[in-house]
C-alpha cells in the first residue's frame, strides 16, 4: 500500500483479520495458497511476494519510479533492499513480535538492528531519502520495518534500551521518519488499529 500511494496509483484494499483466521480462508488460499500477505491482484495478474510486487508496479506504472531513476541508482537500490532482505528482515520481525507478545529477545537481532540503523542513519545524514532525493524501495521495506518496532516499544513494559533509543538516538534516522510520515496518504497505509487505542498484535505493516 504504502508504494502503490507514493507511486500515485489508485487501488482497492482489503484488510484480512489473521485473528479470524481469514488468511486462510478457502478464497484467500485461492489466490495465495501461502495464506501470507500481502497478495496483489491485478487483471490477470496476482502476486504475492513484497519484492516482486514492488518491482511489478515499477514496471507497470514507470512514472515516479522506486527503484532509481537510472541504472546506476536502479542497482544501488536493488543492492539495500536485498541486504534489508537477507539481513536485517529476521532482526525486524524477530524483535517486534518480541515486544508485542512479550517473550525473551535474541541479542544478535538487537545488535543487527542497532548497526543496520546506524548506517541508516549515516546515510541520511547526507540525503533526505536512502534512495536520494525521493523515497524509493529502500525507503519503502525500511520505513514500515521500523514503524512496526516503534508500535512494539510503545506497548511493551520493560523494552530493551537498543530498541527504546532506536530513533531517538540517531537523529538523522529519526528526521527521515518524519519526512516519510508526511508525505501525503502514507497515513492511510496504516492499519486500521494503528490509528485507534493500541492492541497487541503480530501483524506487520504492509509495504
Amino acid at each position: 500500500m504504502l508504494a502503490l500511494t507514493l507511486k500515485g496509483i489508485a487501488f482497492d484494499s482489503h484488510r484480512l483479520d489473521h485473528g479470524a483466521g481469514e488468511n486462510r480462508s478457502a478464497a484467500y488460499l485461492k489466490i495465495n495458497p501461502t495464506g501470507q500477505v500481502p497478495t496483489l491482484v491485478a487483471g490477470d495478474v496476482t502476486l504475492r511476494e513484497s519484492i516482486a510486487i514492488l518491482a511489478w508496479l515499477d514496471r507497470a506504472f514507470p512514472d515516479r519510479p522506486i527503484w532509481g531513476e537510472d541504472i546506476a541508482a536502479a542497482a544501488r537500490v536493488w543492492q539495500d533492499v536485498m541486504v534489508m532482505e537477507g539481513d536485517l528482515r529476521l532482526a525486524v520481525t524477530g524483535t517486534a513480535r518480541a515486544l508485542l507478545r512479550g517473550t525473551a529477545h535474541d541479542e544478535a537481532n538487537l545488535q543487527t538492528l542497532a548497526a543496520a540503523c546506524d548506517a541508516y542513519a549515516e546515510t541520511l545524514d547526507t540525503k533526505p531519502f536512502l534512495g536520494g532525493a525521493s523515497p524509493m524501495a529502500s525507503d519503502i521495506w525500511l520505513y514500515p520495518a521500523l514503524h512496526w518496532i516503534a508500535r512494539g516499544v510503545a506497548l511493551a513494559d520493560n523494552p530493551p534500551p537498543i530498541c527504546g533509543t532506536l530513533m531517538s538516538a540517531r537523529p538523522p534516522l529519526e528526521a527521515w521518519l518524519d519526512r516519510m510520515a508526511a508525505l501525503p496518504g502514507v497515513a492511510d497505509t496504516y492499519p486500521p488499529h494503528w490509528r485507534t487505542s493500541p492492541s497487541q498484535t503480530q501483524e506487520g505493516p504492509k509495504t
